[in-house]
């Protein structure tokens, strides 16, 4: 080849590399990307560990984003609730649950009353799903209730099989204000902790009861005087000696009659129902059905009287006794219990003693038993069987009447025993007066859900009157305000009024109307105040960065969920099948893609190697 032809093509290589480098060409192809994956946590910190072996397991194959994504080719969460922000996750989805084979406990539901009054003892029943791994030796499963960092109840059961298990914790609020608890549930000896928290607004309120006695009754004296002492009642009374003569202590009405037009109480004890008059069984009616007014009637012996048809028992049946008679709590698996009983103001069990007791011949459809008659008994089998039959007597009971509820006493002598040491009597009355007045419906009921949220998120309102108005939707007004305890007393809160809420009502249910807001960003307690003419209701939530809701975890659910999404659910312990998983579930996506080869820093390999050569070319034969 021709010394003159090498060395014009070895400059000629060196010139077109300038070339290319200065057009800087652009070559378009299509290449398979690595999909990329959303893995989401509920508890970034409780589930670090996971989500850490996750990004290890689909570091191969995919790329890994930590946060919800909807452009991704597809997401994977932690746990079996359904996230907050579902609509911002890209299918398919896949669900990591708990390990196949190994003990765990679950959080299936909570109850815990939305409000609360200080002082007062409050039930928190949490119902806890064991599930133990086959072959395993029975467990100790401990839930507790903590306020901030203290505990402040707890209980612990064994399992040894799958089971659910009912526990419940009480709580004495000593504070005013929204109190955030947590309940937490855990295996001992495991690593895993499930927990949920929950908000009880607690007032620092007083009850307002009225005793009403058309003459004096015994049993409604000792009844009233047990609430006189205690400082959640404020106590006012009207008992008729004689005609036209009556004693009276507070503004008490002359008549049930007139007490209905204005319903300022929040519970009415009436003694002696047998000598009410027809217009005071009248103004009964229209307390219990239109203004939703809780009435406690303490008979103290069996006579006819107007208020028959109102108990609607067909009478009393009574039976003549030389030794007194207990009166306890229902048996559980003996009588049933309604669900509005098993949390709120959690109550001790009852134990009233009585010669004179009266049972009602029949009881009233859809009354709830709150205690029954258990004779005194010889033992034996013959002990076993009067026990049994015993139960299926009642004594006192609840039925609700139209807006309210009426309670019913057949202990017409229960006061003879009131000794602490035998009897509950006054902390009975006390507590199923609280559990009452607690009952009553307000003239403006302001429901709020979810009461614990994060920033931003979204609150229902439900606003139901007592009595509703075609003018209500216009004539509402609503605050939001900020609620912080005051430096001179933890009993006492101060405000600060923030907006006024522009709701947008919606017909909800008969007689009540729905809307919706978003909760504040800053953290902390707020309360919705409605006002409807002369009605004013109140309810509170809490704003808060970290919320915990194990207890919404629902696995039928969830699998339900991510099935619909293309997903499915994957056990713990079966997560180094997760990239095939996704292989199958998710394709590569083709890119079109730009490459500029002269920005390669290898192309000054060739230009150097060219005017290298070509110099030294010229160099050795001596055309330089």
């Amino acid at each position: 080849m021709p010394r003159a032809f090498v060395l014009r093509l070895l400059r000629s290589v060196a010139i077109a590399v300038v070339v290319a480098a200065i057009i800087d060409p652009a070559i378009t192809s299509s290449r398979n990307t690595r999909p990329l994956i959303s893995v989401v946590a509920r508890d970034s910190l409780g589930d670090a560990g996971i989500v850490a072996r996750i990004a290890r397991v689909l570091n191969a194959d995919f790329t890994v984003l930590h946060a919800a994504n909807p452009t991704a080719a597809g997401s994977v969460i932690i746990g079996t609730r359904i996230p907050d922000h579902s609509d911002v996750l890209a299918s398919p989805v896949i669900a990591i649950g708990a390990a196949a084979r190994t003990s765990s406990v679950a959080l299936q539901r909570l109850q815990a009353p939305a409000r609360a009054n200080i002082d007062t003892r409050i039930n928190v029943v949490a119902t806890a799903a064991v599930r133990v791994s086959p072959g395993s030796a029975s467990s100790t499963v401990t839930v507790e209730l903590a306020h901030g960092i203290t505990v402040v109840a707890t209980e612990s059961f064994s399992v040894s099989r799958d089971s659910a298990h009912v526990v419940s914790l009480v709580l004495v609020p000593t504070n005013a204000g929204s109190i955030v608890l947590q309940v937490r549930a855990f295996i001992e000896g495991a690593a895993d902790t499930v927990r949920s928290d929950l908000v009880v607004d607690v007032h620092h309120d007083r009850w307002s009861v009225l005793f009403f006695d058309r003459r004096p009754s015994w049993m409604s004296t000792f009844v009233r005087r047990a609430l006189e002492r205690d400082p959640r009642f404020a106590v006012t009374s009207r008992v008729i000696t004689s005609t036209n003569v009556s004693r009276e202590t507070g503004r008490a009405p002359l008549g049930l009659d007139e007490l209905a037009k204005t319903g300022r109480f929040d519970a009415v004890v009436i003694g002696a129902p047998d000598a009410l008059l027809a217009r005071d069984v009248d103004g009964i009616s229209t307390m219990l059905r239109v203004r939703g007014v809780s009435v406690l009637m303490l008979a103290d012996h069996a006579a006819a009287g107007p208020a028959d048809a109102l108990l609607d028992i067909s009478g009393w049946r009574t039976t003549t006794r030389r030794d007194a008679a207990a009166i306890t709590s229902p048996s559980i698996t003996s009588v049933p219990m309604s669900s509005t009983a098993t949390y709120g103001a959690a109550r001790d069990a009852i134990q009233l003693n009585g010669l004179a007791i009266g049972v009602p011949t029949r009881l009233p459809r859809g009354a709830e038993v709150l205690a029954v008659l258990r004779e005194p008994t010889t033992g034996g089998a013959a002990s076993t069987s009067a026990r049994a039959s015993s139960t299926s007597q009642p004594v006192i009971w609840r039925v609700p009447v139209g807006r309210g509820q009426l309670v019913v006493s057949g202990a017409f002598d229960a006061w003879r025993f009131r000794d602490p040491a035998q009897s509950s009597f006054d902390a009975t009355w006390r507590d199923l007066i609280d559990e009452a007045a607690n009952a009553s419906q307000a003239p403006l009921d302001l429901q709020l859900s979810p009461t614990l949220i994060r920033p931003r998120g979204d609150i229902s309102v439900v606003f139901s009157p007592r009595d509703s108005t075609n003018a209500y939707a216009s004539s509402l007004t609503t605050t939001l305000r900020r609620v912080t305890p005051t430096s001179d007393s933890a009993r006492s809160l101060a405000t600060e009024p923030l907006a006024t809420l522009p709701f947008s009502l919606s017909p909800g249910a008969p007689g009540s109307r729905f809307a919706a807001f978003r909760a504040p960003r800053s953290p902390g307690a707020y309360e919705v105040v409605a006002t409807h003419g002369a009605d004013t209701a109140r309810a509170s939530f809490v704003v808060a960065e970290h919320v915990a809701r194990d207890a919404d975890d629902t696995p039928a659910l969830m699998t339900a969920w991510s099935a619909s999404r293309g997903g499915r659910v994957l056990p713990r312990d079966q997560l180094d099948s997760l990239p095939s998983i996704l292989r199958a579930l998710v394709r590569p996506v083709a890119r079109a893609t730009e490459w500029h080869p002269m920005r390669s820093p290898w192309w000054i390999v060739p230009f150097a190697l060219a005017l290298g050569a070509e110099w030294w070319l010229r160099r050795r034969h001596g055309l330089a």
